[in-house]
C-alpha cells in the first residue's frame, strides 16, 4: 500500500480530533503549526480569528469550559484534495450548566502544510443558534 500526501494530511486531521476526544490538548496544539489560525467564522463570543497554537488552544479551552466539558466535535465525513486542503462534515454538540443546548454540522476547512495544520476556517451551519448558545 502506498501512504499519500491525502492520507498524511487526513491522518493529521484525525489526529487532532481524537486529541481532542481525549482531552489531549498538548496534542492538539502540536498538531498546529505556531502560527497557525483559526477563523471561527461567526459573529458569537468565540468568533474572529485565533493566532498562534497557543491562542488556538486558549479558543478551544474558553469553549470546553464555557460547556463544563461536554463540547463533542464528531467528524462525519472528511475529502481532502491531496494538496493541503482537507474538509470536514463535522457533528458539534454541548450543553451548557443553564440548559442550553446545541447540535451543529458545521463545515472545518483545514490547511495542511508539511504534516502540520497551518489553518482552519469553521463555518456554522446555524449561525443564529450558535450565537444564542455562545451568549
Amino acid at each position: 500500500m502506498t501512504i499519500t500526501t491525502a492520507d498524511t494530511d487526513i491522518a493529521v486531521v484525525r489526529a487532532g480530533f481524537e486529541a481532542v476526544a481525549h482531552g489531549d490538548l498538548v496534542t492538539f496544539r502540536d498538531q498546529f503549526h505556531p502560527d497557525a489560525t483559526w477563523n471561527h467564522r461567526n459573529d458569537d463570543r468565540l468568533g474572529g480569528v485565533h493566532r498562534g497554537s497557543d491562542g488556538i488552544v486558549a479558543f478551544l479551552t474558553e469553549s470546553i469550559r464555557l460547556t463544563a466539558g461536554t463540547l463533542r466535535p464528531v467528524p462525519l465525513s472528511i475529502l481532502t484534495d491531496g494538496g493541503g486542503q482537507v474538509a470536514v462534515l463535522t457533528r458539534i454538540s454541548a450543553t451548557r450548566p443553564d440548559g442550553r443546548s446545541f447540535d451543529d454540522r458545521q463545515v472545518l476547512l483545514f490547511t495542511i502544510e508539511r504534516g502540520r495544520v497551518r489553518s482552519v476556517d469553521q463555518f456554522v451551519g446555524d449561525p443564529t443558534a450558535v450565537t444564542a448558545f455562545w451568549a
